[in-house]
């Protein structure tokens, strides 16, 4: 530039101060504001790191959960299976004793039946017994009062020949 226009003319220093000043804040502002989207970003990094965290130790429990609860219904199945088998065993025990029972309502029924059986039950006595036996001279002409025979000696044979007996019609005594 050509300092003859200038050359007479004191230009005045300017003030930058002022101007330098604003900047300087300006700067600080944005220097904070940095700083602050800095720790708001660290700060939400963080929550986004826990949560993270505790979306994946529930799924682990979760997972942990289904695997019991899957063994619970597997125990509780195996359970219900058991009882089924105990179920069947207990109705085939009570079809047997039904059927037992009925033998028996079947045996016992009539006046007829009744004699049918005291003959058949003196026969089985006369079986297990010789006549050196008390009650041989009780059942040797097939007669005799059986209930006096058996309550005075011979209850031991008189419950082996009812066990016989019953043995022969389907029924087991212990």
């Amino acid at each position: 530039m050509d300092d003859s226009i200038f050359n007479g003319m004191k230009i005045p220093q300017l003030d930058i101060s002022y101007t330098s000043g604003l900047a300087s804040s300006v700067q600080a502002q944005i220097d904070e504001n940095i700083k602050r989207t800095q720790e708001i970003g660290a700060e939400a990094y963080q929550n986004r790191q826990r949560m993270q965290h505790a979306m994946e130790q529930t799924a682990a429990n979760t997972a942990e959960t289904n695997s019991q609860l899957q063994q619970v219904v597997k125990n509780q199945n195996e359970y219900i299976e058991l009882l089924k088998q105990q179920v069947s065993i207990q109705k085939q025990q009570l079809d047997f004793d039904e059927q037992q029972l009925d033998i028996l309502k079947n045996i016992f029924a009539s006046e007829e039946d009744g004699v049918a059986v005291e003959k058949e039950l003196m026969k089985l006595i006369q079986g297990q017994i010789d006549s050196s036996h008390p009650l041989w001279d009780y059942v040797k002409d097939k007669g005799g009062d059986l209930a006096v025979a058996g309550i005075t000696a011979g209850a031991p044979v008189l419950y082996n020949v009812i066990k016989l007996f019953l043995a022969s019609k389907g029924i087991q005594l212990p």
